[in-house]
């Protein structure tokens, strides 16, 4: 699927592509999206390099003791610093937290620890033993294809391995000829690492926008461009998730154009299009935080997840959201000529205030909103109204709390 990135006006992804800045690193908060994604690409070559690297390490180190004995600096200095970083990199590789802390940890070892090999493999050259290089060799490309590292940090790790092999090699005073010869392969092996794995990080960066770009589209919706409700509901189930972790509020807000189907039976599809793609824009200005999202619910009805809020600012929001709406519709209810001055288009805003437990789904936030939706539309339109967290608790997810005029309704009709 060919993709014009100029048809994407509004995508952070689109931008980046249309700048011509693809390949390279990116501004927050794209570049931690980015990582993220790197993460769970690289995973299963990541638990796999460094398993195979500690089977070796631990091969060599007994081999080490075989030779020289146990009480040697050589080989306290394996027990002491290498074993213990390649368990802390291995913990973390196989961790359930594995996304949050691996790069944290491995752009801090990963260095520490190829450095001390590079000692090693200085003092094994020293000692007659040269087929120890290619495993330096092999580590150096390691670093920009399996380590999980990002381009500039294995780039940096990469740097740091060769000079601790010089100062080592210059301070065991390995001979000038012999040292020339390895920093002459290592540094090829060091270019050629990094050239292919330059192209190979811009391939995945651009990989990774267009892909983010295909996946806005399916998830938008054609008129409006806000997100679908397919988007808004997988959102709201992860919302979901990382409040129940952090123990954070989730607010909906429930927005219905007021009267929406008469002006659009009165003015036509067009002028209500018009109108939708008007209060969509003034909406999914109120959802710009990492967290929040703005939706097309369906029809004339839209819909706003906010992140970790109180109810004072939830109420803020809400009210500023009705405002806004308003103002920007001001006359928009009026006919094709002119005549007669219907005043602004409006909308019904109900907020939910959750605090999610694993007891409860995102459909009980869902339900509380639309009963707070429900009461402002019956107290009158062009108003808010807003249910906390105390209501939250005591609602009964599936028995839907009907209008008092529904229920009088139902009354007089019941035998």
């Amino acid at each position: 699927m060919h993709l014009n990135p100029k048809d994407f006006p509004d995508s952070a992804y689109a931008r980046v592509l249309r700048e011509g800045r693809a390949g390279r690193q990116f501004e927050e908060p794209l570049e931690a999206e980015y990582q993220l994604s790197h993460l769970w690409r690289v995973r299963r070559r990541v638990r796999i390099f460094f398993s195979l690297i500690a089977i070796l390490g631990l091969w060599f180190i007994v081999d080490h003791v075989r030779r020289i004995g146990l009480w040697s600096p050589s080989v306290l200095l394996r027990f002491g610093a290498v074993i213990p970083a390649m368990i802390a990199i291995l913990g973390v590789a196989w961790s359930r937290h594995y996304a949050r802390y691996y790069l944290p940890f491995v752009r801090v070892l990963v260095p520490l620890l190829g450095g001390l090999m590079a000692v090693f493999i200085a003092q094994d050259l020293a000692d007659d033993r040269p087929e120890l290089l290619a495993s330096l060799s092999v580590n150096v490309i390691g670093l920009f294809f399996f380590t999980g590292l990002m381009f500039r940090q294995a780039l940096l790790a990469c740097a740091t391995m060769l000079l601790a092999f010089v100062l080592a090699a210059y301070a065991i005073g390995l001979p000038e000829p012999v040292l020339v010869r390895c920093m002459v392969m290592l540094g090829l092996t060091a270019v050629i690492g990094a050239i292919i794995g330059a192209d190979v990080d811009g391939s995945y960066r651009r990989s990774f926008l267009e892909a983010a770009v295909i996946q806005q589209l399916a998830a938008s919706d054609g008129l409006t461009g806000l997100m679908n409700r397919r988007a808004f509901d997988d959102h709201l189930n992860q919302v979901w998730q990382h409040a129940i972790r952090d123990q954070r509020n989730v607010a909906i807000l429930m927005i219905d154009i007021d009267f929406f189907k008469r002006y659009n039976d009165t003015h036509g599809h067009q002028a209500g299009d018009e109108a939708l793609r008007r209060v969509a824009r003034v909406i999914d200005g109120f959802a710009k935080r990492p967290l929040d999202l703005a939706a097309r619910y369906g029809g004339e009805e839209f819909a706003v997840i906010l992140y970790d809020l109180t109810e004072s600012d939830v109420k803020d929001i809400a009210e500023r959201l009705r405002l806004a709406v308003q103002h920007e519709l001001i006359g928009q209810a009026l006919d094709e000529a002119g005549r007669g001055t219907a005043g602004a288009m409006t909308v019904s805003v109900g907020a939910g205030i959750a605090r999610p437990t694993i007891e409860r789904t995102p459909a009980s936030a869902i339900q509380l909103a639309d009963e707070a939706l429900y009461e402002a539309k019956e107290a009158g339109r062009n108003r808010i109204v807003v249910h906390g967290v105390a209501a939250y608790e005591m609602l009964h997810t599936g028995d839907f709390v009907l209008p008092s005029h529904v229920r009088s309704g139902r009354r007089e009709s019941a035998p």
